[in-house]
């Protein structure tokens, strides 16, 4: 859906309110309507006030890479029979806000609705917020709860009450930033449409959705007009939040010694995370975890021990302005896309504004189970035939890992600690290095078996401790040859002779 406009300078951009019937769409939307003083439209509903097409607002506030952002608010209908028009709706969406109901009675049909725009989304930059709405009420499901039930998504969870419009704007703010972040990865990819949007008003998108059913457009029903509160101040905060992404291209100031940074949080500007969507999904669960940096001796600054996440920034990582900081993100995202195929998956990096006016550039890994645990473990198997098929599966992964990444464009350290299993398949797990190898670098060559001795010699040493260690042993001596072409059993022979 995003276009620029270029006859009016406008970045046009749709978010999308989704969720089963009665969830709080409709006033999620009238809500946010009446605290931006603007009108939400309805072109038509049933007798019991459900919305039968949509509901449509617009919002003008703040500036985009010098446009003007112009965002279409719409909300579809719930209703299974109108699923058509749903999948419409949704098809056109930048960001999406899903509309839970978090009562016992409505969280498991509201899991559904979430499960079907993953679904949707799945391969695409359009991010989904979760408005976990109904939280007044009495009953409503604990939110650990509720984000077990939605598959414990790193997609984030604002909490809302649509009702009184706790939460509301916060989940709406946060969708214009996904949707912005997605604006930059199709200009970064020259994939942004340009010219002026199909669909500019409620009427043409009405139009549009009935010509789509091959329906005769009858004479509408008046649209429902919802009154707006002409002293609310959240208009020119939202404005304030959107011209941030131009207030924060002036900074330019010296980072100060000594300083401890702010860790990052989701408000970083557009531009300034990779993945842009799905890194600001993992930053918004990061942000929860109320982390404080730490300085390691060679100067790092880490956060999150024991938090099941690893976030970085290297003591050179920091920057005197947000567009110095943007050139070196740019350049570390291109690595990190370039060696995609042997990375696992559960990682970004993020600019973020340290507190000084500097900018610090940090990456986040998810803690992933490592090779070596994976050996470690499998010493306590049911019997000594599993254990020892274990340590092969493992030491196969790491040659297959080691192979992949001799071809990487950086070295990446191949060892029992920075390999894990991904669908199957041996991925780099360890933090990334911040430069590529160039040609007068040659690269450190080792051969497999000088690998496997180096990397399961500890293991065997664990391993050949107590009980399971002497029947490992005996395993091996009375094991029949045999053909080893990988050289993997004939380095576990040696290791426990």
């Amino acid at each position: 859906m995003a276009v620029l406009d270029t006859n009016e300078n406008e970045i046009v951009i749709r978010v999308v309110y989704d969720g089963p019937p009665e969830s709080g769409k409709t006033t999620s939307l009238r809500a946010l309507a009446s605290s931006l003083v603007q009108t939400v439209v309805t072109p038509d509903e049933d007798e019991n006030g459900r919305t039968l097409w949509f509901d449509w607002m617009e919002y003008v506030g703040g500036r985009f890479e010098g446009s003007q952002i112009r965002c279409q608010i719409v909300s579809v209908p719930g209703q299974r029979e109108l699923d058509g028009r749903r999948q419409r709706l949704l098809a056109g969406a930048d960001a999406i806000v899903s509309v839970v109901d978090t009562t016992p009675a409505g969280l498991t049909t509201s899991a559904r609705y979430v499960r079907e725009i993953r679904g949707l989304t799945l391969g695409t930059t359009v991010g989904i917020v979760l408005q976990a709405n109904k939280r007044d009420r009495a009953d409503a499901v604990k939110l650990d709860d509720v984000r077990e039930a939605l598959g414990g998504s790193t997609v984030s969870v604002v909490e809302a009450v649509a009702a009184d419009g706790t939460g509301i704007r916060e989940a709406f703010v946060y969708a214009v930033r996904l949707a912005l972040d997605r604006v930059r990865d199709l200009m970064t990819r020259n994939a942004l449409d340009q010219g002026a949007p199909e669909m500019s008003s409620a009427e043409q998108l009405l139009q549009a959705l009935r010509g789509a059913e091959d329906e005769v457009t009858p004479a509408g029903l008046p649209p429902v007009v919802v009154a707006s509160d002409a002293t609310s101040v959240a208009a020119t905060a939202l404005a304030d939040v959107l011209d941030a992404e131009d207030l924060a291209e002036m900074r330019e100031v010296e980072p100060t010694p000594g300083f401890v940074p702010i860790p990052p949080d989701a408000s970083v500007p557009s531009g300034a995370i990779w993945p842009p969507v799905e890194g600001r999904s993992i930053l918004s669960e990061v942000a929860t975890l109320q982390v404080s940096p730490h300085r390691f001796g060679n100067g790092d600054w880490v956060m999150g021990l024991g938090s099941g996440w690893r976030i970085v920034s290297g003591r050179e990582a920091c920057y005197r302005s947000l567009d110095a900081g943007r050139s070196a993100l740019i350049q570390w995202a291109r690595l990190h896309a370039a060696n995609a195929p042997i990375l696992s998956q559960r990682r970004c990096i993020v600019l973020a504004a340290a507190g000084d006016g500097s900018w610090r550039l940090w990456q986040i890994v998810r803690v992933e189970e490592s090779l070596r645990e994976m050996m470690v473990h499998a010493i306590d198997e049911a019997t000594p035939e599993l254990t020892m098929l274990r340590f092969c599966q493992a030491a196969k992964q790491l040659l297959d890992a080691a192979a992949r990444t001799a071809s990487s464009t950086c070295e990446l350290p191949c060892t029992l600690d920075t390999i894990g299993i991904a669908d199957g398949m041996a991925m780099y797990i360890g933090l990334m290095p911040s430069g590529a190898t160039t040609p007068d670098e040659p690269r450190r060559s080792i051969t497999p078996t000088t690998l496997l001795r180096t990397q399961l010699q500890p293991v065997v040493a664990v391993a050949r401790l107590g009980e399971r260690g002497a029947q490992l042993q005996e395993l091996i001596e009375r094991t029949p040859p045999v053909t080893d072409r990988d050289g993997i059993m004939s380095t576990l022979v040696s290791l426990f002779a």
